[in-house]
């Protein structure tokens, strides 16, 4: 191993070269859902998403604060993360602003039923993760939210998980 970089390795670090090296890291794709006051439905297509502990089950949800969606993620509140299969490219850029619908609208894509608790929950995801706000902080330009998970829905027909890496979406599974 060269204990020097290759000079085509070298560059500074900022947010630009930053977010050019993440792209290199696969994740999977979730949307991440709440209703918010007044009855709003609001929702973002994430991969900043991680498992935390399994007791209690809990998770991370990572969105960036100028997101309405960040602001309802206050203590307490509840809300869900759904990991995306295959065919549901189309959900992950509606919620990622690549449709050109916000708020309400972006909840045209897929099918969506509510749980008990009024969370948005999409049917045909590979997972949803039913949560409540066990705690969060802002870092930089995201709120890190742990998911307290109150409840698992599990899709029996999805097969493969829709992945992001590279700028571009693929599968697994």
């Amino acid at each position: 191993m060269s204990a020097t970089p290759s000079p085509a390795h070298h560059g500074a670090t900022g947010p630009a070269r930053f977010k050019q090296g993440m792209r290199c890291l696969a994740g999977s794709v979730t949307v991440v859902a709440l209703q918010g006051v007044g009855g709003t439905l609001l929702g973002v297509t994430a991969t900043a998403v991680c498992s935390l502990s399994a007791e209690p089950p809990s998770l991370i949800a990572c969105i960036n604060k100028g997101s309405l969606l960040a602001s309802g993620l206050v203590e307490n509140a509840r809300f869900s993360v759904s990991i995306l299969s295959e065919g549901q490219e189309d959900i992950a850029k509606a919620f990622g602003g690549q449709k050109g619908v916000a708020g309400r609208d972006r909840f045209a894509y897929g099918e969506w039923y509510r749980s008990e608790h009024d969370v948005p929950l999409l049917a045909g995801a590979r997972a949803t993760f039913e949560c409540r706000v066990a705690g969060f902080f802002d870092y930089g330009t995201h709120r890190a939210a742990i998911g307290l998970v109150t409840d698992v829905h599990m899709s029996e027909d999805a097969e493969r998980t829709l992945v992001f890496a590279d700028g571009r979406f693929g599968t697994v599974g």
